[in-house]
């Protein structure tokens, strides 16, 4: 990225209410920053205005998938960044409109560190993958704590699901977990 020169440098904090959008251009260190409310079809209508070569960077959030799908037509790149890695976006006062200033700020100057998104047709295999590898560790994690209460209360912990324990308030618990891991199976 450092490499390319770009005509527009564009940051976006995008929350549901609105979106706060900073530029700035390969002449000026002048920051333009304005907070409207979020609609998906003015952002795309703004950066299609833009004349030139424009980058465009968002935070990694839960929405960063779908705004990248949204808006890869309407800039040369869109650049998805670890804000944990943005120690300059931790300092200092936090408002939308400053956090896409220090963004835009950051990547003109190449200092974020990128994370991959696509738009390609792979991304509904990603998405079923991180969900299988989400059931099954819980799942797992169902099984340790009943194994683990079992235990607690002196028992091996392989006994079958129904099993009785002494305290009423742990067999709640007991009966919950057995429950969990029929429906898990």
């Amino acid at each position: 990225m450092k490499d390319t020169i770009y005509d527009h440098y564009i940051a976006i904090d995008w929350s549901i209410k609105n979106m706060a959008i900073a530029r700035m251009t390969k002449k000026s260190n002048k920051i333009t920053a304005i907070d409207v409310p979020s609609d998906i079809e003015d952002l795309q209508a703004y950066l299609k205005n833009l004349r030139g070569t424009k980058i465009l960077a968002i935070e990694e959030t839960t929405t960063s998938q779908w705004l990248y799908a949204e808006l890869k037509d309407y800039a040369d790149k869109i650049f998805i960044c670890d804000p944990n890695r943005n120690k300059l976006l931790n300092e200092g006062p936090k408002t939308d409109k400053i956090d896409a200033a220090k963004l835009v700020q950051l990547l003109r100057a190449g200092l974020m560190k990128e994370v991959y998104h696509s738009g390609d047709k792979f991304l509904y295999l990603r998405r079923v993958t991180s969900g299988y590898e989400d059931l099954v560790k819980a799942g797992v994690r169902l099984k340790n704590q009943r194994y683990a209460l079992l235990r607690a209360c002196g028992k091996r912990g392989k006994e079958k699901a129904g099993s009785s324990i002494d305290s009423q308030g742990e067999q709640f618990v007991l009966d919950c977990l057995d429950r969990q891991i029929e429906v898990y199976e």
